[in-house]
């Protein structure tokens, strides 16, 4: 009987999923057909799928900004359009990249956030940056609110010339006490923090790139590989 119950178990137990994938092999955007690539600033000479830099595989995709890719009066913008989920309360998303900078970030260049879509409005929840350090060199940051406006509840330097993996785990919640973030970088928990993690939104949504609010002038580039999002972390830490 202990047997069969053990068996009843693993049954049971579902397996992991990966929800999402872009590594880009296919040579092409096609793997973001379903989640969408911005028409407006998402011409070849801001997005290109490239083999000269590349995490693993022969592919990866480069985004670059330029001083007229304009979105509106207030920003500039090249980049993916990534999953859009339905988030319930106390729901957690997990979700990994690498990323690539051959030189510092010229100005300060939010890469990556988390904004929730209409009822009741556009709400962005939470942004990952680079920008230039002090004396040299690049910071990496990850701050609350909109476009980090909130705090910046972690740093890290942010070494050129090399592939970075980031992964989090986002248990979304509008309680402060409930809500939780944990961060990975390059392997290591970076950070473990409660946080409000979401408004009244149901549907959030990502987008890998560029993006700068206001306007500022300099070209810099970045490049992404590997994008996984699963339903469990042990998918997102893999080392793929």
């Amino acid at each position: 009987m202990r047997f069969l119950g053990l068996l009843w178990m693993v049954v049971m137990i579902a397996p992991a999923e990966v929800l999402w994938r872009a590594d880009f092999e296919t040579g092409d955007l096609s793997q973001f057909a379903n989640t969408g690539t911005r028409g407006q600033n998402g011409t070849p000479r801001n997005i290109q799928v490239v083999t000269d830099v590349v995490r693993q595989g022969k592919h990866a995709v480069k985004v670059t900004i330029h001083p007229d890719d304009v979105f509106n009066d207030r920003q500039l913008r090249a980049q993916l359009g990534g999953p859009r989920i339905t988030v319930a309360e106390g729901a957690d998303t997990y979700l990994s990249f690498y990323l690539y900078m051959a030189e510092a970030p010229k100005d300060r260049d939010n890469f990556f956030y988390w904004e929730g879509a209409p009822p009741p409005r556009y709400n962005n929840v939470m942004t990952w940056w680079v920008e230039p350090k002090e004396g040299g060199g690049a910071m990496i940051r990850y701050g609350t609110g909109n476009l980090g406006r909130n705090g910046t509840e972690w740093e890290a330097e942010f070494v050129t010339g090399k592939w970075h993996h980031l992964a989090m785990h986002v248990r979304w919640s509008e309680d402060a006490t409930k809500g939780n973030v944990r961060l990975w970088f390059d392997g290591s928990l970076a950070m473990d923090k409660k946080l409000k993690t979401k408004g009244a939104e149901a549907v959030y949504f990502c987008q890998p790139g560029i993006h700068r609010s206001p306007h500022r002038p300099s070209v810099d580039s970045i490049y992404f590989d590997q994008f996984v999002m699963a339903d469990t972390l042990e998918e997102v830490l893999a080392k793929n």
